[in-house]
């Protein structure tokens, strides 16, 4: 199985990063069958705390100002731009998306 060190398969729950608990999945390439990667489930627990942590930050998030949400989501998007290459090569694999497309 390949799988890239540099791509993690995380979960947010409370601004923390972590592993899934839960049942791995495989992931294949589906030109030739190869299983490239696995990726492991949330368990109901770890849902159930995403779910929690979430809705503890809907009250804060929903007071900050426009203009702090904005620079949230762009940090957000910056951070999202810097992984986006082990994506696009997970996703050529996956879905045999061609190497000079687009996003």
């Amino acid at each position: 199985m390949k799988q890239d060190n540099a791509m993690q398969h995380n979960l947010l729950i409370n601004g923390k990063l972590v592993a899934g608990e839960g049942e791995k999945v495989p992931v294949y390439n589906p030109a030739t069958g190869e299983v490239i990667l696995e990726i492991a489930e949330a368990t109901a627990a770890q849902v159930d705390a995403a779910v929690e942590a979430a809705d503890r930050a809907f009250d804060a998030w929903s007071q900050t100002t426009p203009k702090t949400r904005a620079e949230c989501l762009l940090k957000l998007a910056d951070a999202s731009r810097r992984r986006l290459k082990p994506w696009r090569s997970w996703s050529r694999l996956n879905c045999g998306k061609p190497l000079h497309s687009r996003d």
